[in-house]
């Protein structure tokens, strides 16, 4: 296994070891607690097609029997991460590997191997995206981003980039203690109220396009953009192209509607 593939892999583990850094908002909602409301909502959001278990086990063994003998890079990375790239390639072991693969490489080479270092922190500090504590109606986790926290002219965008990697993986890091059961997607939130020219960062949406599409697929599913200005709408028309077919996952509400995306009494939006 090469030293990249180690780094990469260890990524995989650091939200087990490390304290994650959640805005609290109130309590979690018990899964138990979702309604029908809830369902129609996450019927609207992106999902990995379902398969029989054992179906997926055998995908799973037969790739790990030819990755045994190619010495290939997947050799050592955990079940998890590969079963939801077979997943996500309807089981298909050839196009699960090279995917897989593709994301381990991103993550050794493009510096997502440490993601937990001070320049990441300080950009956390901002409090620009957070983690909630609190799940949306439906279970998942949720990234909060604040949009006039984030200025293009002052930001670093390989730490904005970073950051959002981090927040990502310690949503699914949540899911993934949770066990069988938890949601396995995360929703993203872009409250846009306040927004002017001044917040809107092509490059960095660009980015997270790329990752939602090749390294994180279906993994966030579903984009609420809260209060959007009139001045957003030639950003989204740069966006939206961008994002093709799954230009669908967004929706763009007022702070009323978004309200519905969350258990009674939330306070995320106060």
């Amino acid at each position: 296994m090469t030293t990249h593939t180690a780094r990469a892999l260890a990524v995989a583990r650091l939200a087990v070891a490390r304290r994650t850094h959640h805005r609290h908002r109130s309590s979690i909602r018990p899964r138990a607690q979702i309604s029908e409301k809830s369902r129609e909502i996450a019927s609207r959001g992106l999902t990995l097609d379902a398969y029989d278990d054992e179906d997926v086990k055998n995908a799973l063994e037969k790739l790990r029997a030819d990755d045994a003998s190619d010495q290939n890079a997947l050799v050592d990375a955990p079940d998890w991460l590969v079963t939801w790239f077979l997943r996500d390639r309807k089981l298909d072991a050839d196009k699960a590997r090279a995917k897989a693969t593709a994301y381990l490489t991103w993550r050794a080479n493009e510096g997502f191997d440490d993601l937990y270092v001070p320049e990441v922190d300080e950009e956390a500090a901002t409090g620009k995206a957070v983690l909630l504590t609190e799940r949306d109606a439906c279970g998942r986790s949720v990234v909060y981003v604040t949009l006039t926290k984030h200025e293009v002219e002052t930001r670093d965008l390989s730490r904005t980039c970073r950051l959002c990697v981090r927040l990502v993986d310690e949503a699914l890091e949540r899911s993934r203690a949770e066990g069988e059961g938890a949601p396995e997607t995360l929703m993203c939130v872009f409250d846009l109220r306040g927004f002017t020219m001044k917040n809107a960062d092509i490059e960095f949406v660009k980015f997270f396009i790329k990752c939602i599409f090749d390294y994180f697929p279906k993994r966030v599913s579903q984009v609420l953009i809260v209060d959007a200005p009139w001045v957003f709408k030639p950003v989204w028309a740069v966006i939206k192209p961008l994002m093709g077919k799954y230009a669908s996952l967004v929706r763009q509400v007022k702070v009323e509607e978004a309200k519905e995306y969350f258990a009674d009494g939330s306070t995320v939006f106060d």
